[in-house]
């Protein structure tokens, strides 16, 4: 093997390694209802909340992440979404409680908590 293909192997393997510590525990699917994770649920009790690292959509909302820091378990999140036509920036609070548990406060109100979706 040639030094070039070894020192793009090792470059590859720290790249893949970053990108598998990146990943938030947070990301996924999460409702308050389990049937929120069989079906899109038509109210915020039954709609599902869809987590990435860019992006939040949860019943009407619409929202890429803008500013966003981390304390402990908990997502600190300035979101900016689109609610049936109205633009606004929220703030929004992810809590990781347990592996399978999440406590939401949605643009200052709290949220019963959500269970991660199978």
């Amino acid at each position: 093997m040639t030094r070039e293909a070894m020192i793009w192997m090792v470059g590859a393997a720290i790249a893949l390694a970053d990108a598998a510590c990146a990943e938030e525990p947070i990301n996924g699917r999460w409702a308050i209802d389990p049937q929120g994770c069989k079906i899109d649920g038509d109210t915020s009790e039954t709609a599902p909340l869809y987590v990435t690292e860019k992006t939040l959509k949860w019943w009407v909302a619409d929202c890429r992440v803008g500013k966003s820091y981390k304390i402990g378990n908990a997502l600190y999140i300035q979101a900016r979404c689109s609610n049936e036509g109205t633009r606004s920036s929220i703030p929004v609070k992810l809590d990781l409680v347990s592996r399978d548990r999440l406590a939401v406060t949605w643009d200052g109100s709290k949220v019963r908590d959500m269970r991660r979706c199978k």
